[in-house]
């Protein structure tokens, strides 16, 4: 099967991570798109029969039909060994399809199966997990008290998902150590570009893109078009934890910064040669951003995000100002598999413009800025107590939060008289009990001024600024 370069076609397929809060819309194919050329023997459909035989009718307990053959089709898939390619069942389609709609509820992180592990890619703007402080690279291990040790995504987003103002507990693991966190689930918009005017410089606009839907393109060229309108005269484009999404929006937003004929990605099948898609003002579009601007990328940009920053690496002397992104260089499509369920399988991967296969490497950016310390730390729990004479993690992710908020410390491993007089400092400028211990109020009140913190001090979007006032992104 070649890659067709029609949209019709491209709109359904995905190039994005596994995604707990939202998936963009895909158009599911037909299971049996790829022909019928490779066919079971007749052994092989014995041998498959044996074993359905032996479960059937030896196995100690009555077991369904229908369960077992979903085990094979799974298993199946599992053969593959690539974390982007899933079986769903038609409970876990219709989940699937689900979050196509305009908003649900859950708490926004985006994760892949990676060693039979959930690991978080990126926390969603201004969702549960990000408030919590999520960090890509986290492991998720258990969400309340369900361990996900082998567990399919569908059956992940499951556990997760739940009505707006539920609580859920995830068990994360961070490096060498693990800690729980409790967030509030809440309803999470399925919008994709959000944009405002900087607060000190009108005249440039903040446009985020949070991922690729259907709808992404046109969602972009209506901010750009209505901040030229507000004064915009140069922009900085927000790719930091976009989770990807849609090729064909990858396809159309990179034409958006190119000239015609400039490689936007390409794609290559097993066993075939590159596909080259390039931008092409009939194809996508003449819509065009022409103002001096920069891209902002981190570690939770991925996959169509990718593409996007590839393409402005590769063919422009605009700047990507941030962190390496994490790495995922592979295209998924979803068939529909009649009464069965569905399959999303891995079908290609693709290329930079110059032909680099970024899977599991990254883009490295062409400003490397790190954000503050404070931007790793963890949510506080209203539940647990810190207090003096403790030494553990939590102590140590406090010890982040006050020296942020300019409370003076002498040890950020040990809860000491001075991190406690530094606790009963906050607690006095908040109006709470100073009792010089952390829970429940005092948890949540740093947790709430560390937001506020990060808002006012993002050290990658005050160098974007500046270096796109230093003139060399026209």
């Amino acid at each position: 099967m070649k890659l067709s370069k029609g949209l019709k076609w491209l709109s359904a397929l995905l190039v994005t991570t596994s995604v707990v809060t939202t998936t963009v819309p895909v158009a599911a194919a037909p299971f049996s798109l790829f022909g019928s050329k490779e066919q079971l023997s007749d052994e092989d459909i014995q041998k498959i029969q044996e074993v359905y035989r032996s479960i059937r009718e030896g196995y100690i307990e009555e077991i369904d039909k229908e369960k077992i053959l979903e085990g094979a089709l799974k298993g199946m898939v599992s053969a593959t060994e690539d974390p982007y390619s899933e079986y769903f069942n038609k409970e876990e389609s219709t989940a699937f399809d689900n979050a196509m709609s305009d908003s649900f509820e859950g708490i926004g992180v985006q994760f892949q199966v990676k060693g039979g592990e959930m690991v978080v890619i990126s926390a969603l703007d201004d969702t549960p997990a990000s408030k919590a402080g999520l960090q890509p690279n986290d492991v998720i291990v258990s969400v309340d008290g369900t361990e996900l040790k082998d567990k399919t995504t569908q059956e992940v987003m499951k556990l997760i998902r739940g009505p707006k103002g539920s609580e859920v507990k995830l068990v994360i693991r961070r490096g060498g150590s693990s800690f729980e966190v409790k967030l509030t689930r809440d309803t999470i918009p399925n919008y994709s570009v959000t944009s405002n005017l900087d607060e000190q410089d009108k005249t440039i606009a903040h446009i985020k893109i949070i991922q690729f839907g259907e709808n992404t393109a046109k969602e972009l060229e209506n901010a750009v078009k209505k901040a030229r309108e507000d004064g915009a005269k140069s922009f900085i484009f927000d790719l930091r934890n976009d989770p990807g999404g849609l090729l064909s929006q990858a396809l159309a937003i990179g034409n958006m910064f190119l000239k015609d004929g400039d490689v936007i990605l390409q794609t290559q099948e097993r066993g075939s040669d590159p596909t080259v898609f390039s931008a092409d003002t009939k194809l996508y579009g003449d819509f065009k951003i022409t103002e001096p601007y920069v891209f902002l990328v981190d570690g939770g940009s991925a996959s169509a995000s990718e593409i996007l920053a590839a393409a402005i690496k590769e063919n422009t002397k605009h700047d990507l100002v941030g962190e390496k992104t994490f790495g995922k260089g592979t295209v998924q499509q979803v068939l529909n598999q009649s009464d069965l369920g569905e399959l999303k399988l891995t079908i290609a991967k693709w290329l930079t413009p110059k032909g680099d296969w970024i899977h599991k490497q990254g883009i490295e950016p062409t400003v490397a800025v790190e954000q503050e310390p404070v931007a790793k730390a963890v949510s506080l729990s209203y539940d647990d107590t810190l207090a003096k004479g403790q030494s553990n993690d939590g102590v140590k992710n406090l010890a982040l939060i006050l020296k942020a908020l300019g409370y003076e410390l002498e040890s950020t491993e040990y809860f000491d008289d001075k991190m406690e007089a530094a606790v009963k400092a906050f607690q006095k400028d908040k109006g709470l009990t100073e009792d010089g211990q952390v829970t429940g109020k005092t948890a949540d009140a740093l947790n709430e001024a560390t937001r506020e913190y990060l808002k006012a001090h993002d050290v990658q979007y005050d160098k974007a600024k500046e270096v796109l006032k230093q003139g060399n992104n026209s």
